[in-house]
């Protein structure tokens, strides 16, 4: 099962324009990913309007190699329009290029012991992705020398 994201910018008309990544989504691949490979308006640009990868890689050229389909990106009217309209337990992870810079939000859930439903899943608020991947690291440091989280 993949860990799944989307991967957006926002136009300057507010529109904001969505592809779909299926596998890898979580910060320290797709995040990663973003920040040293895709971290320029022009570069975002051209890997959304790419559309579908089943993960991302360094160049277009090796995602378009390992995609298995090839829809296109989905452009929606503001950033509100598509927020309603993402499904919050398909998309774990929301990546925006906004203000020239990366920004995240990830699927999260709230207990509700006295509605119906006992979870209400929604995503976070954007985050700047760079801030975001540094707490991540350091709360999950590595063993420099096994390569494995400490």
């Amino acid at each position: 099962m993949g860990t799944r994201s989307n991967i957006a910018y926002q136009k300057e008309d507010e529109s904001v324009v969505v592809m779909y990544c299926h596998y890898d989504g979580y910060l320290d691949h797709n995040g990663r990913m973003l920040l040293e490979y895709y971290n320029s308006e022009a570069r975002a640009r051209a890997l959304v309007d790419n559309g579908y990868a089943s993960s991302l890689s360094p160049t277009l050229e090796d995602i378009n190699e390992g995609r298995a389909n090839k829809d296109e990106p989905k452009t929606y009217r503001s950033l509100g329009n598509y927020m309603r309209n993402v499904d919050t337990l398909f998309i774990e992870f929301i990546y925006l290029w906004r203000d020239d810079q990366w920004w995240v939000g990830w699927d999260s859930s709230v207990e509700t012991p006295d509605g119906f439903n006992k979870r209400i899943y929604y995503h976070t608020d954007f985050k700047p992705l760079k801030e975001e991947l540094a707490n991540w690291d350091a709360d999950n440091p590595i063993d420099k020398v096994t390569g494995d989280f400490a």
